[in-house]
């Protein structure tokens, strides 16, 4: 059976940002799905938190004060020995950053300004794509 939209959603996701307003935006479009979200202000933290919680899907921003969204993702897939999907969220909308997503195997790539309609369809399409099969 596979899981229907709406239905419940045990999914723990990390949104870890250092603007406020940004983390809370994200958390609230996901919690209204039924989402347990997560909350981190810097990498550090993000890190803290993956080693206390089961991650399903991780959305970093790239740009924050100890780690950027890159290393906070490795170091968090190196200790807890798992690939978790993740989103890489940036107001850089470079080639180069992009490329180096690509490589760190992101699964996705949000430009900011948050467009958070499309921001919960990814999240939703990669939910689907990793726990939601049918059996």
């Amino acid at each position: 059976m596979v899981a229907t939209e709406y239905s419940v959603r045990p999914y723990g996701i990390l949104i870890s940002d250092d603007d406020q307003g940004c983390r809370e935006s994200v958390r609230d479009a996901l919690a209204s799905q039924g989402y347990r979200t997560h909350l981190a202000s810097c990498g550090h933290e993000a890190i803290e938190v993956a080693r206390r919680n089961f991650l399903h899907v991780m959305i970093v921003d790239m740009n924050m004060p100890d780690l950027n969204g890159l290393e906070t993702v490795t170091i968090i897939r190196r200790e807890i020995s798992m690939p978790v999907p993740s989103i890489l969220m940036s107001a850089d909308r470079s080639r180069e950053l992009m490329l180096q997503a690509l490589s760190a195997h992101f699964d996705s790539f949000m430009p900011k300004p948050l467009n958070l309609g499309t921001l919960r369809h990814i999240v939703e399409e990669i939910i689907h794509r990793y726990y939601e099969t049918e059996s």
